[in-house]
């Protein structure tokens, strides 16, 4: 397959028809990284490449992954982790795409079944009796039907007004419910999974991708016949699969799964729909064993926390031990499916198929339960999770520890081609410590160089006598500092936060100078969406934006709306965690530094994210201020100057001095 290879050297080529294009330009790593790509598809190689932001990354990928999906039938699969990066793909970079390589690709982006109507439910929610809905359900049905008539592909992303969580559990795609042989051609979600099986180019999320691969039974793929995977940002790809392959249960799922059969407050359901009876008993039976076990559960959990925790925030209890309490579910569900299989008998299939789904559900749940009562899995840590008191939230939780082994298995097997990419795959300048988290250890990488002049584009900016996070004085004298620091760009500041406690108080702490600044205030979590937040700060040139996780990584506003990063502590992670406390312990049991080996690495990685936000393209220019005095007070601080591009560094104090910081050039790797 040389003649590829000359097709992607003559594409990325300083006088290709790529670099030809208005806005683009030659860029030799974007070149290097696309051959590289290609090598390793053809030798059926896994691959890492950090690719930093301004390469392109996203061409470099596409154009290999086609030419090779075309040349040799091999489906291609591209996961990325947020909706933004599949709505670019879909609709920017593939046409860019396609005008280069001069073919046709079939694109399908797939979702998870959840985000498709399923036009049989439909029918079978809108022909049920009118008594079994209140007025807002019955003309949101009505709504949707007329809806699903303009939108065949049932996308309900798509929706301009989103129904009720019970309207839509009525109607989406379900599995076991919305099947090809029960629906047909003509359902959206039958349509786009069959699409998908003839398609050569397939773009979903992480969330889906592992769901499915969990979900495989060969071998010799991924998730289907002979495919590979490419996965853009894949520095979330350890906390996808932990979640993607661990479990959760909780009473308001299992409660919502039974009323869906029958809900005694109502009257309503798919039971009373069908005019099915003598099923009430056993199903206020099954929900008091329900009830039951999960206040077993909170009351077993309450008698362990710390006390001064409030009720309405949300806590996590580790469990270490087999059968907190007894199961009073298992024998409650298989009574109930006992009863109800005549009932299921009796129906027409469309419900015998609903009432099937609901138990499929409920036995899921108890198989995860009996997993959390047994802890039969080393791998494995368990969790108790309760959110907003007792009346609101229990659930119990799993997650493997160690994602590694399950991934070199599944994911980076010999003979097949897994591409990871992202800004951000290194530490200390290797990714040895990413390639051991995932398993990835017979992976090749790949390190490119940035395209941007950092050292004339961007500044550091320390505070250097800022207390330390853990000195009472910190949240004290944060504002005073950080609204310094903005005042140093007008606003026109991300400000990146570890803890809603403390981005609140600092947001109280500074609504009232900011506003005799005219410097508007944007918080994270007032009510407003991340992406409406973010709009706003991009057409707002002065305002200030406070965020939290989410906005360490991302976050791509170009332009002089962010000309300002400021970080206000070292993202660590929070030790109580249950699955970091969990992996904590493992890498001591060995004799390991949990530090060094594990919480460091993790949060340079995620400072790289967020100084990451600032320069987005050629013409950016700004300041990060890192207002957390342990990066030159403490040994480790360096590796966190050293994991930013080569720029100038300064030192300022709360009295306004400034003064240039040099970074000690010796090396320390982890």
């Amino acid at each position: 397959m040389s003649n590829l290879h000359d097709i992607i050297h003559t594409i990325f080529s300083d006088s290709g028809p790529l670099s030809s294009l208005p806005g683009f330009e030659y860029r030799p790593q974007q070149s290097a990284m696309a051959a590289a790509i290609l090598e390793a598809l053809e030798e059926r190689q896994h691959l890492l490449v950090e690719a930093p932001t301004g390469v392109g990354k996203s061409i470099a990928y596409l154009v290999p992954a086609i030419l090779y999906s075309l040349e040799t039938g091999r489906k291609a699969v591209v996961s990325t982790h947020t909706r933004t990066l599949q709505d670019q793909l879909f609709g920017k970079d593939l046409p860019l795409v396609r005008s280069l390589i001069r073919r046709h690709v079939d694109v399908v982006v797939l979702k998870g079944r959840h985000n498709y109507l399923c036009t049989q439910r439909l029918r079978q929610a809108a022909g049920a009796p009118v008594s079994m809905f209140d007025d807002t359900a019955r003309e949101q049905l009505e709504f949707l039907q007329a809806w699903s008539a303009t939108h065949p592909d049932g996308d309900l992303d798509t929706l301009d007004v989103v129904p009720r969580a019970d309207v839509l559990e009525l109607v989406w795609s379900e599995p076991g419910v919305c099947t090809t042989d029960a629906c047909g051609p003509g359902c959206p979600y039958q349509r786009v999974k069959e699409r998908a099986r003839e398609a050569e180019l397939v773009v979903m999320n992480h969330a889906l991708f592992f769901a499915l691969l969990a979900a495989g039974e060969v071998d010799d793929r991924y998730i289907y016949e002979d495919d590979f995977v490419v996965f853009d940002e894949a520095h979330t790809l350890e906390t996808v699969a932990t979640q993607g392959l661990g479990g959760r249960v909780s009473r308001r799922q299992m409660l919502n799964a039974i009323r869906r059969l029958y809900n005694s407050s109502t009257r309503r359901g798919l039971l009373a729909a069908a005019g099915i009876k003598g099923f009430r008993k056993a199903l206020a039976d099954t929900e008091r064993a329900v009830d039951r076990f999960f206040d077993a559960v909170m009351s077993h959990v309450e008698l362990q926390l710390e006390p001064g925790i409030p009720a309405s925030a949300s806590r996590h209890y580790r469990v270490r031990s087999q059968e907190v309490v007894p199961d009073s579910i298992t024998g409650a569900i298989a009574a109930l499916r006992s009863k109800l299989k005549q009932a299921g008998s009796d129906a027409h299939s469309g419900v015998k198929r609903e009432i099937d789904a609901v138990l499929r559900s409920l036995d899921e749940s108890t198989l995860l339960i009996k997993q959390f009562l047994d802890q039969p899995d080393d791998n494995s840590t368990f969790w108790v999770e309760l959110t907003g008191g007792r009346n609101t939230g229990v659930a119990l939780c799993s997650a493997p520890v160690d994602v590694g082994p399950l991934l070199a298995d599944r994911l980076f097997r010999p003979g097949s081609s897994a591409i990871l990419t992202s800004a951000t795959l290194s530490v200390a300048g290797s990714t040895d410590y990413v390639c051991r988290r995932l398993g990835a250890d017979a992976a090749r990488s790949l390190t490119l160089s940035s395209p941007f002049d950092h050292a004339r584009q961007m500044r550091v900016s320390i505070a250097a006598d800022m207390p330390a996070p853990e000195n009472d004085r910190y949240q004290e004298v944060l504002p005073r500092y950080l609204l310094r620091a903005i005042e140093r760009t007008r606003g026109r500041a991300l400000v990146l936060f570890t803890s809603i406690a403390t981005m609140q108080a600092t947001a109280r702490a500074l609504a009232g100078p900011l506003a005799d600044r005219d410097i508007p205030l944007l918080v994270q979590g007032e009510d407003r969406q991340r992406q409406s937040l973010l709009e706003e700060f991009r057409h707002n040139s002065s305002s200030v934006l406070f965020g939290l996780d989410s906005f360490w990584m991302g976050v791509d506003v170009p332009g002089e709306a962010l000309s300002h990063v400021i970080i206000t502590k070292l993202p660590f992670i929070v030790p109580k965690n249950p699955i970091v406390e969990a992996r904590t312990e493992v890498i001591v049991g060995r004799g390991g530094n949990p530090f060094m080996e594990y919480a460091l690495p993790e949060a340079i990685l995620k400072f790289r994210q967020g100084a990451g936000r600032l320069i987005r393209t050629a013409f950016d220019t700004g300041i990060v201020t890192i207002l957390d005095s342990r990066v030159i007070r403490k040994a480790y601080g360096r590796l966190f100057l050293q994991s930013l591009p080569p720029c100038p560094v300064e030192l300022f104090t709360s009295d306004g001095e400034t003064q240039d910081f040099s970074i000690d050039p010796d090396w320390t790797t982890i």
